[in-house]
């Protein structure tokens, strides 16, 4: 503290005081409150010991005054420690900097260092790859002069006529000696077949081979025969380095006992294999049979002996592969293509049918085979691919290939190109025409001259009879109660997904559209389960790339026989023979529903069979889609026009029942009023629109019913109001309209229409005005329908009175030809608010009070 200048003390401090101002009493959490209280606590108890006398506050203020120069002392301390630690700080960190540089540099020149050595290595590296390959060719140079010279040595043996060396090799140097025989006797044969030489030398080598080929051939049989698998495999190994292995492959293949079974092949060529399965065969309406069961236990024992087999094959064989490959040629080659040949040939003899379902089935069971084959083999040879190294062992994939190209080769002569489908394009004309020829001899005999349609039955009659076999169609109720049982679930789906159609069908099994020989629903039901037993053969036999396209060929088969063949016909005949003149026989209805229910069951067959199968082919989805769609619009286009001809023919049939009413009708004598009912016109009307009616409902239902007979009653309404303009009616006469007009409506009304109902009570009410007496004219005008009416509409009936002049029913309500005179009828102000209401939201009668002409007031009842 040389630095700092002591100012004169008169007293020390106190021993204690001094020991707090150290350094050490400001280290850590030191407070300042505690170190005053420190100091002050000598004070105070000296101040204690005297507290007799006054306080000495001197002796605080000099105490502190030192501790306040004590602690600057202090202070100064604390900066002098600093400033030299900061000094040395820097110091150290100039010097670590330093040093960092200069390690910095040192590393650099390491990194340097081991990149040379690491380029040294390399290139040392290279050269020794460069040295060791050229050792290695130098090896295979030496091993193949070795070899050579080895083989003139043998060579020139054999020029002198001797091979006494080789047989040594073969007979006493042991299983390795033969080994090398066969590579020495390999070498040789090839190079004779390269050279010219005498023929002697030529002779006696190929003699040699062939006495080491035979030899060995006959320990290999020998070893077959007496179950030794080592031995078998030495041998193998050696003809193997002899010839490649292929007579030990022929040899094994061809002993084997798999190929050489005599009851195997007595009983493929005696036995009638589909005797049992004929009938049910050929029957397109039973389901087709389950797979021969020869052709199941034949390929349950190709299974169990490929397994067999490949267990020997891997053990014994250096390439197993190969021979798994060869083996299994042979089975498909001979064993396999025996039989399905066979089973095509029988089928192909009893119909195209049975032929086409041996082949799906045949080719399905087959599928089945090869998947198991190729699952079985590939495994295996995965295995044994990991207990040894060769590469032969990686050639499963090769084995599964040769299994593929045996199955494509055993049914390509049936599935190739367009043979498949031509086949199913023909069965398919046969069953279809086999159902719709006795409709369409039905129409050939309704035709009675030559048309448009006759042409078309005709050439329809003509494309059937080309491609129809005979076949002998199942009764309903015995084939066809099978039908639930086919393989495809087409049938079942539909039925059980739409109750109503389900139900019409029922209803319409014994309905033939009034002897217009339609087929039966449960026969369409037919043609479309054997069309999708069809479909699912062409799934099993069609090439995925080419299968939409197939599938939709199949698909518009079905429309044109339906359509075209049918349906069509079935329509246009009968839109021929319908006369507006005549009484109609209402047979469209029963054709129509025809229509619209296979259209239905048509659509449902397309979005579960066909659908799924052409989505995979954009360009044919649409062009199918399309299809089906201008297909269903023509026959609903043709059906609408049926509908349209026969209404109009039921609506001019009642038109000219009633031109049948005598001009007197409703001008009778009294004593007859009370024993007529009807007018006869009026019973003949009656009971034809209940035969309108039961056929209407027969067919159909909701709004299709509704609306077919809304438009017959409207017309008919319409009629009747032209009717009653035309006949004078008496008072007596007046009862007889009443009767009538109850009569229609009685009718009408059990239709179930509102908008008949009311307009048949409009026509009720109206009947009441050739009743009541003038007198009561105006309270009956003004209730009800009539008050909704212009009274000038009404005239034309009102004038029919016979005593519309002599009671001056005109003047009586106010009809007269002056237009500014109010009608009596409309002089009632609250009357008329509400005519007004109800014209605003009754447009039938709002037309009515706005027409006055003959043509106008019909065209108001007309909806």
């Amino acid at each position: 503290m040389a630095g700092v200048n002591r100012a004169p003390r008169l007293f020390d401090l106190d021993p204690r005081i001094q020991r707090l101002l150290t350094l050490d009493t400001f280290k850590g959490d030191a407070s300042s409150t505690d170190f005053i209280e420190e100091i002050s606590a000598g004070l105070i108890e000296q101040t204690k010991e005297y507290s007799g006398k006054a306080m000495d506050v001197k002796s605080f203020i000099r105490t502190f005054e030192n501790v306040f120069d004590k602690l600057a002392e202090l202070r100064i301390q604390v900066q002098e420690q600093c400033e030299d630690l900061e000094n040395a700080c820097y110091k150290a960190e100039t010097q670590h900097r330093k040093n960092v540089n200069d390690l910095a540099g040192s590393f650099d020149n390491v990194y340097r260092s081991y990149d040379t050595l690491e380029s040294r290595v390399n290139e040392v590296g290279k050269t020794a790859i460069r040295i060791g390959e050229q050792l290695e060719t130098l090896d295979r140079q030496r091993s193949r002069t070795s070899e050579s010279r080895d083989i003139l040595d043998y060579f020139m043996d054999f020029e002198n006529g001797g091979s006494a060396r080789l047989d040594d090799l073969r007979f006493n140097a042991g299983e390795e000696g033969q080994l090398k025989a066969a590579v020495i006797l390999r070498r040789v044969n090839a190079i004779i077949k390269e050279v010219d030489m005498d023929s002697k030398t030529r002779g006696t080598i190929e003699k040699v081979c062939e006495e080491f080929e035979r030899d060995m051939l006959e320990d290999f049989n020998r070893a077959v025969h007496d179950g030794d698998p080592r031995a078998m495999e030495h041998s193998a190994k050696v003809l193997f380095e002899f010839n490649g292995g292929t007579s030990c492959i022929q040899t094994y293949v061809n002993q084997h006992e798999f190929f050489i079974s005599n009851r195997r092949m007595i009983e493929m060529s005696q036995i009638d294999i589909l005797a049992d399965y004929q009938q049910d065969i050929s029957d397109p309406f039973i389901s087709p049979p389950e797979v021969d069961t020869s052709l199941v236990k034949l390929y349950d024992e190709v299974r169990i002996t490929a397994r067999r087999e490949a267990e020997i094959i891997i053990a014994v064989f250096p390439n197993p592969v190969i021979v798994m490959q060869v083996f299994l040629q042979r089975v498909f080659a001979q064993s396999i293509q025996n039989l399905v040949e066979q089973l095509l040939e029988q089928g192909e003899n009893i119909s195209h049918l049975a032929f086409l379902r041996t082949l799906a089935s045949t080719h399905a069971e087959t599928v089945r085979l090869v998947e198991n084959l190729k699952s079985f083999c590939d495994n295996e040879m995965k295995l044994a691919s990991s207990k040894d190294s060769s590469p032969n062992w990686n050639s499963s994939q090769s084995l599964s290939a040769s299994i593929d190209r045996c199955m494509e080769d055993l049914f390509v002569p049936y599935t190739e190109g367009d043979r498949y489908m031509k086949r199913e394009q023909q069965a398919l004309y046969e069953i279809f025409g086999s159902i719709i020829s006795s409709f369409l001899r039905t129409m050939q005999l309704r035709k009675k001259t030559t048309t448009k349609g006759q042409s078309k039955l005709t050439r329809a009659l003509n494309q059937i009879a080309n491609s129809t076999s005979s076949y002998n169609l199942a009764p309903a109720g015995s084939a066809g109660s099978n039908i639930s049982s086919q393989r495809d679930s087409f049938d079942t789906t539909v039925l059980n997904g739409n109750s109503s159609v389900e139900s019409s069908i029922s209803s319409n099994k014994n309905n033939d559209g009034g002897g217009m020989g339609l087929i039966p629903m449960d026969q369409i039901l037919k043609m479309l389960q054997v069309h999708a037993e069809s479909v699912t053969r062409g799934v099993e036999l069609t090439d995925p790339q080419e299968r939409p396209q197939r599938i939709s060929a199949l698909f518009e088969l079905l429309m044109d026989f339906i359509g075209s063949k049918y349906l069509d016909i079935a329509m246009d005949t009968l839109h021929e023979e319908i006369d507006t003149r005549a009484e109609p026989e209402l047979r469209s209805f029963a054709v129509v529903k025809t229509v619209k229910d296979i259209i239905h069951l048509l659509q449902e067959h397309f979005e579960i069979c066909i659908l799924p199968l052409i989505a995979a082919s954009t360009a044919v989805h649409r062009q199918t889609v399309a299809r089906k769609n201008e297909f269903m619009t023509e026959l609903e286009s043709k059906a609408n026009s049926l509908l349209q001809k026969e209404v109009d023919a039921i609506t001019n049939w009642l038109s000219s029942s009633l031109s049948k009413q005598k001009r007197n009708d409703f001008r009778p004598k009294e004593e007859e009023v009370f024993m007529t009912l009807t007018t006869q016109p009026c019973t003949q009307c009656v009971d034809f629109v209940k035969r309108v009616q039961a056929a209407v409902s027969n067919a159909f239902t909701g709004k299709n019913r509704e609306s077919i007979l809304t438009e017959i009653g409207s017309v008919f309404h319409s009629i009747l109001l032209e009717h009653f303009k035309k006949f004078y009616v008496s008072p007596a006469g007046g009862l007889l309209v009443t009767k009538d007009i109850a009569k229609y409506q009685e009718i009408f009304s059990s239709f179930g229409i509102p908008a008949l109902n009311d307009r048949f009570e409009m026509l009720r009410q109206l009947g009441n005005i050739f009743v009541v007496k003038p007198e009561i004219l105006p309270s009956i005008l003004s209730k009800d329908f009539l008050a909704r009416i212009d009274p000038k509409a009404l005239h034309p009936y009102l004038r029919m009175r016979e005593d519309f002049k002599s009671a001056k029913i005109d003047h009586l309500l106010g009809m007269t030809d002056n237009p500014t005179r109010p009608s009596a009828m409309t002089s009632d102000g609250s009357r008329s608010q509400r005519l007004s209401m109800y014209v605003s939201d009754h447009n039938v009668m709002k037309q009515m009070m706005n027409s006055h002409s003959k043509a106008d007031f019909l065209a108001a009842f007309n909806m």
